[in-house]
């Protein structure tokens, strides 16, 4: 037993780890609780390499960075189904397992049987979870799943440290409420873990399981309903986006886009597309909120990592597909852009190297430039009063803060007050087609670098 440990850290669990993670399932979760304790230890290796892989999901382990052992882990997900999802992403994995399973193991007759001829009301509660807990969330849920730790390192309350770890990520995120797994009725320790150490709320169904949740806890500025202000520059605030800002970043898109074709795809298109600026580590969406109504005036997002359309469009393939089609038959901007689209692919290649057509994202860029800003939008009814420069001054910062030496991106040449708002802030831009400028701002940091530098030459 391993107690008050101090080598103990909490990081992101990563694909080299799942061998150590799958050891620890197969020792915590007997072969009466887990299927995945029984079928060939491949299965479970897919089940959490699945939380590593999934943009909506996440999985945390405890290390001891003495020995590098994995001393525990926990996984979550934002979305609801992550099983469902696995089945279907690995149905011949698993297919295969199952009926090895069954031609060899006794146990896995049992749970088939059981699973088949007995009712399991948790099942009902994942269907239906507003019959169960007391009120309805009042945004985004998270999914808390597994939970394990090494028996060698029980004790201590690294699991409390573990748990809470995931419930920082989820509420930091914008989460209201989590939801966590089913606990078996004589599992005292998941109920001491999550009822008694991280007080969370929970029910008995049926006296077979028992289902737990916990609501984020509101500030009071949060949960405050006076008398609605007048918005003013002290009540704007920027900040990262949050899961609940984002039907207001995609409805706040479409007013300020009305003829772009990510507009004529639907706001969930857009929700979608805001969600994986959020979730992804080397992107960033940042807002404007007037602190008194609690609306959010602009929005802008950005990535380090060229490519975040074709990133997109792989994670949502048939989503894609879908509305794209709807779009082309509703919407002649998306018949247009797709004609473009199609007649820039035959056409003949420029042999100029300067500017660029970057590879993985196709815009026409300057040498040297390797980012991208995907967007800034500013409310139409507040524009010209100095938001757009606010929210664009805190983007860069972002942007800049987590590592970037340039800054990249596009602009209609109709669209003019754009061009005006990057260029007094320093941007820099040039005319690389008939319907678009292309802007690029510089890192202080790497521009004071230059010039300490050209001072030195000069000096010698």
């Amino acid at each position: 037993m391993q107690k008050n440990n101090p080598s103990l850290i909490i990081r992101t669990m990563r694909i080299e780890d799942i061998d150590a993670v799958v050891d620890i399932h197969r020792r915590c979760f007997s072969d009466k609780v887990s299927l995945f304790s029984v079928l060939h230890r491949r299965l479970a290796w897919h089940l959490y390499a699945q939380y590593v892989e999934e943009l909506h999901s996440i999985g945390l382990v405890l290390e001891d960075i003495e020995t590098g052992k994995i001393a525990g882990y926990a996984a979550g997900t934002l979305r609801p189904g992550f099983d469902r999802r696995f089945l279907w992403s690995h149905f011949p994995l698993v297919a295969w397992s199952v009926l090895v399973g069954l031609a060899t193991h006794r146990t896995v007759w049992r749970m088939f049987f059981r699973s088949l001829l007995t009712h399991d009301p948790f099942g009902d509660y994942r269907q239906h979870p507003d019959r169960y807990e007391p009120e309805p969330p009042a945004g985004p849920v998270g999914y808390f799943m597994p939970i394990a730790m090494n028996p060698d390192y029980r004790g201590g309350g690294h699991a409390v440290r573990l748990a809470a770890a995931l419930e920082d990520y989820f509420f930091e995120l914008g989460v209201v409420r989590i939801r966590g797994n089913k606990i078996a009725i004589d599992n005292i320790a998941s109920q001491k873990l999550f009822i008694d150490k991280l007080h969370w709320q929970s029910r008995t169904i049926e006296n077979h399981c028992v289902i737990v949740w916990k609501d984020r806890e509101l500030t009071t500025e949060q949960t405050s309903t006076g008398v609605e202000r007048g918005i003013t520059a002290d009540s704007l605030r920027p900040r990262r986006m949050k899961l609940y800002d984002i039907p207001a970043v995609a409805e706040l898109y479409m007013r300020c886009f009305p003829q772009r074709e990510n507009t004529a795809y639907g706001k969930g298109y857009l929700e979608r597309f805001c969600l994986q600026g959020l979730l992804e580590e080397k992107s960033v969406v940042v807002v404007l909120e007037d602190q008194s109504t609690g609306k959010i005036m602009a929005a802008a997002a950005g990535t380090l990592d060229p490519g975040f359309m074709l990133r997109f469009i792989k994670q949502n393939k048939c989503f894609f597909l879908c509305r794209l089609t709807l779009g082309y038959l509703k919407s002649s901007i998306v018949r247009k852009k797709v004609f473009r689209h199609l007649s820039l692919r035959f056409k003949k290649k420029s042999a100029s190297t300067w500017p660029r057509r970057d590879e993985k994202t196709g815009q026409l860029i300057p040498r040297g430039t390797h980012l991208n800003h995907l967007f800034v939008c500013v409310d139409p009814d507040w524009q010209n009063k100095g938001i757009g420069k606010k929210i664009l001054s805190f983007f860069m910062d972002a942007l800049f803060d987590m590592g970037a030496d340039r800054i990249w991106g596009c602009v209609e040449t109709t669209n003019l007050s754009s061009l005006k708002l990057h260029s007094a802030l320093r941007w820099e831009s040039l005319q690389t087609s008939d319907e678009w400028f292309t802007i690029w701002a510089v890192s202080p940091l790497k521009d004071t670098g230059k010039k300490n530098k050209s001072l030195l030459e000069g000096g010698q």
